[in-house]
């Protein structure tokens, strides 16, 4: 200073004298949203800035300047610093130093942007979701020392800040006066503490309606703030385009935020700021998009440290750059993948689990679809002010940000680039583009990534494509893409599976007309498929009750070459707790395959099999709503043709007894229909496809003389000795779903479950074939006609098992079930069956009588009791597995 002050006394320097309008000085915008422009400042305005000031004061004046003093906030701090005879540390400009510097000169005030508050909220919450030991309270007495004690003033401006960051700020800081304050450069000082200051000379809303925002808006009005102070500036610096476009043409200065104005008794405003015109853009279907607005909200996200919102306007949703919190992904994850992470190179993984919480996120605040994000780029590299990413002030440079993000932002093939990502996600691996692959199902996909798969599509290109699209045998990566670009393709493979199951449903059976086989009540052998699924297991059980201990029962068992198929039958009749050692005599389980022919065996044990049988039970099936015709075919249908030639094949037919369902109707029938008077139109997935398909093959069977009878079931549920249940079964799903979250959406309350129990239907398919065996064609409906039970008593139910159940909104529901389903493989299935589906109660088929039917399903009543026994299965033998 002695070097700077006998310099300046050598050199006598003349005195100018300006005039008020005079530009004295200029002042620069921070360039968060373009290039910094130079506001000029007048004499007269600039000492209106710094009224007089008393150095006499004892109170403790320490401020710390870390921003360029080209900008008005630094410049000001540092000028009323010395006006109030206090002093002023500078920062080295290192922004990984400032929390070491802020701590160094321990400013008695001290200002910063949102983005600064925003880290430190952050960092507060990953903090809190990894400990164990500390408390809230504790947790945040400990990160209050990040601000010196000798703090007395917090100030935020710069931009918008979340309700939740200004909330914990001051629950934090509690030794520091927690204030918002707002400005411009060009207007100066305009509220503090959401109040207009004296400054403002006037002001108005002016309507933005594009963005949605007018003055008339309620409850309170909206729009654009556009001001005129004490303190404004006289126009941009070497810039007339900018400054016209600026002002208004009375002189109001155009600020580019849009506020609301929240009446007080008084009679005053309180002025919000709510969301920012100047960074706003358009996406392809002509919404507008606020980023900031977005930016606010994802940080909540505990794998976010920073957020860039993007939008190009030839897409339909947002996207975003994520800066994660590493502690957080690292406690999240497993070590396999921590160094996939520490590589900037993200597992897949992660990808998921981030656009999940944001996904969740977006549900919870009531984000519309295109403001969720499609695509994230993830970079481990942070913004900061030495790459340019974010301004001196610590706002997102988003010029740069664009830029420097352009190419990974950018899709050359937007919708092939764009699938292709889905679909590894979908599939969770990475793959080649190779047009010749049959990307699906070579690669392992099942009914569960195909309903994640389609929701993936529907939600980020906004084409629904029906699952046995996806499944086509000739999919491919390429034709996928074009049925995208043009969903009417789908037309044509809707007319294409019309036209196979037309000609599979009149494939030649190669039997001939032969007498039937002369059987009583006491067959010697009965051949039965499907006994290792749930409604095959309980016909077997019935059976074996029924049926003399001499019966034998041949079991078609589908397994492994190294796998017992005895031992499957047990253990599946063991986990629906049907198992009774005694039974081990009369079954003979035989390793086959109905897909193949003569179900695999050689032609010595087939003909010796067909030679004992006197009866068949066709159970065996793929029951899946979610896999297309041509993936269900060999079980189902080429299966069932297996069986009719295996019943023809000795000297006299084999009666069969075929295991079809309801699926096969249209709606609105509900008596007994031939399976020829129903046209395939009205079939919508693969497992009501093949089972008409199958049941036009029994019923061409039956015209040859093949004695037959069909027994369509209705909805199947648990079993009223034991509770045991189809553990794959929507509504088990359902209630297993609701048990783990402890939550229930609201409009599930009034539905009615109309199961018929799995020991009912045995009973009375066994009873009905007893007595029918001199019949030929009857078709039987097994339903549960006396009303279902309530879903208000499931949930009574599931309290009374001491499992606490709240009933929230849908939206809500999803939200939870979304965050909880990554980290439980039962909710990852029921996510992709519920997460993007309506809760409605489901039209029940009601089958009017017949005198076929059995008596015995009038008598059936379910109570409590039935619900008890359910639950006690779902949680011992389910959610305990």
């Amino acid at each position: 200073m002695n070097e700077i002050e006998k310099d300046t006394s050598d050199k006598q320097q003349e005195y100018v004298i300006n005039d008020p309008d005079d530009c004295i000085t200029i002042v620069y915008t921070s360039g968060s949203s373009g290039f910094p422009k130079g506001a000029m400042i007048s004499e007269n305005v600039f000492r209106m800035t710094y009224p007089i000031r008393s150095v006499s004061s004892n109170v403790e004046h320490v401020k710390f300047c870390y921003r360029p003093l080209a900008w008005i906030t630094e410049r000001k701090s540092a000028i009323a610093a010395f006006l109030d005879g206090g002093c002023t540390g500078f920062s080295t400009g290192k922004i990984t130093q400032l929390m070491k510097e802020l701590t160094l000169v321990a400013p008695t005030s001290f200002s910063a942007p949102p983005t600064f508050w925003n880290n430190i909220y952050s960092e507060f919450n990953t903090t809190l979701s990894l400990t164990t030991t500390t408390d809230e309270e504790t947790l945040l007495e400990y990160f209050s020392k990040l601000i010196p004690k000798r703090c007395r003033v917090l100030s935020i401006g710069g931009a918008m800040t979340s309700p939740l960051v200004v909330n914990f700020m001051r629950r934090c800081f509690q030794h520091c006066k927690v204030v918002e304050a707002y400005g411009t450069t060009e207007c100066g000082r305009i509220a503090f503490n959401y109040k207009f200051l004296e400054t403002v000379i006037d002001y108005r809303l002016e309507q933005v309606t594009e963005m949605g925002y007018t003055p008339h808006d309620k409850p309170f009005p909206r729009g654009e703030l556009v001001i005129k102070t004490t303190q404004m500036f006289s126009g941009y610096v070497n810039n007339p385009e900018e400054t016209k476009l600026a002002l208004t043409e009375d002189g109001f200065f155009r600020t580019g935020d849009i506020v609301e104005l929240r009446c007080n008794d008084d009679g005053t405003s309180n002025i919000h700021v709510i969301d920012r015109k100047k960074n706003f853009f358009k996406l392809a279907q002509g919404q507008f998009v606020s980023p900031e607005f977005l930016e606010g909200i994802y940080i909540q996200s505990l794998f976010i440290e920073q957020i860039y919102i993007y939008g190009d306007g030839l897409k339909n949703c947002v996207q975003a750059v994520v800066v994660p919190n590493k502690e957080h992904i690292e406690n999240c994850f497993a070590k396999d993948i921590i160094e996939q992470i520490c590589s900037n190179n993200p597992d897949r993984r992660l990808y998921d689990a981030i656009m999940t919480d944001l996904h969740t996120i977006a549900i919870k605040e009531s984000l519309r679809k295109h403001e969720i994000p499609s695509k994230i780029i993830i970079d481990f590299e942070p913004f900061t002010t030495e790459n340019g990413l974010l301004t001196v002030s610590m706002k997102p440079c988003r010029r740069k940000l664009a830029a420097y993000y352009a190419d990974r932002l950018k899709d050359n093939n937007s919708i092939d680039n764009q699938l292709k990502i889905i679909v590894e996600r979908a599939l969770g691996k990475q793959m080649p583009f190779n047009e010749d692959d049959q990307f699906f199902l070579v690669t392992g996909g099942d009914s569960l990534t195909g309903l994640r798969l389609s929701h993936m599509i529907r939600n980020d290109l906004g084409v629904s494509i029906p699952l046995n699209v996806l499944y086509e045998s000739n999919m491919t990566l390429q034709r996928l893409v074009n049925i995208i670009k043009d969903p009417l393709q789908m037309s044509c493979s809707s007319e294409s599976i019309k036209s196979r199951l037309l000609h599979d449903s009149e494939l030649e059976l190669n039997i001939t007309n032969k007498k039937q086989k002369n059987i009583n009540y006491s067959p010697s052998m009965i051949f039965i498929t499907g006994t290792t699924g749930f409604v095959g297991a309980f016909l077997l059980a019935e059976m074996l009750k029924v049926y003399p201990s001499t019966c034998k029962f041949a079991c078609l068992v589908r397994c492994q070459p190294f796998i017992n198929p005895f031992d499957r039958i047990r253990e599946s009749m063991m986990f629906f707790q049907l198992w009774n050692e005694n039974f081990r005599e009369q079954i003979i389980a035989l390793r086959g395959d109905l897909a193949k022919g003569h179900f695999g065996f050689d032609d010595v044990t087939y003909e010796n099999l067909a030679s004992k049988i006197d009866m068949i039970v066709h159970c065996g099936a793929i029951v899946n709503f979610v896999l297309p015709y041509s993936t269900q075919y060999s079980i189902n249908v080429h299966g069932t043709l297996e069986v009719i030639r295996f019943a023809a094949h000795s000297a006299a037919y084999i009666p069969i007894a075929y295991i079809s369902t309801l699926s096969v109707l249209p709606p609105g029938i509900r008596h007994e229909t031939p399976i020829d008077h129903i046209h395939p139109d009205h079939l919508k997935n693969g497992y009501a496809q093949s089972k008409w398909v199958a049941e036009k093959l029994i019923a061409k069977a039956s015209r040859f003389g093949l004695p037959v009878v069909i027994y369509r079931l209705g909805s199947i549920g648990p079993s009223t000795e034991t509770g045991a249940c189809n553990p794959h079964d929507v509504n088990t799903l359902f209630v297993s779903t609701i048990m783990k979250l402890r939550h229930c959406p609201l409009t599930m309350i009034n539905m009615k479950l109309n199961q018929l129990p799995v020991n009912f239907a045995a009973q009375n398919i066994i009873h009905l074939n007893r007595i029918a065996t001199d019949t030929c064609g009857n078709i039987y409906h097994i339903v549960n006609e006396n009303g279902g039970i309530s879903f208000e008593d499931v949930l009574q139910g599931i309290r009374n098992c001491d499992i606490p159940i709240d009933t929230i909104s849908d939206n809500e529901w999803r939200a939870k079930l979304m965050s909880e389903s990554k980290q439980n493989d039962l909710l990852d299935l029921i996510g992709e069956l519920f997460l993007h589906n309506s809760f409605k109660p489901e039209n029940t088929i009601t089958v009017q009588k017949d005198s076929n039917e059995a008596s015995q399903l009038n008598s059936l009543s379910l109570d409590n009791d039935y619900i008890r026994k359910w639950l006690i299965f779902i949680l011992g033998s389910i959610i305990s597995s």
